[in-house]
């Protein structure tokens, strides 16, 4: 399986938003797990470190269960897939 084109940059953000929270990527595993996540804690480290493409629908697992994770605190939240697409752009200067 290939990476889609909005893949790197959904787990770019994801990345930041986990770092701003500090949170492991153990705790973000056992929360996605728990809302029904279905691949292992290696294959999510492997993810985040972009060696290994998920699914979109495990990807937006992922982000709900980081987002539910630091509801409460400030900072960057982790995109869903569909919310990467109706982004504009950005621009080239001429």
């Amino acid at each position: 399986m290939g990476f889609d084109s909005s893949e790197p940059e959904q787990r770019r953000r994801l990345q930041a938003a986990l770092t701003a929270a500090q949170v492991s990527t153990g705790d973000l595993w056992l929360y996605y797990f728990g809302i029904g996540g279905s691949v292992g804690e290696y294959e999510v480290e492997a993810y985040l470190q972009g060696l290994l493409s998920l699914p979109e629908l495990q990807r937006d697992l992922l982000a709900m269960a980081a987002n539910e994770l630091f509801n409460d605190q400030a900072g960057p939240r982790a995109p869903y897939s569909d919310e990467l697409g109706s982004e504009d752009p950005p621009r080239s200067e001429d």
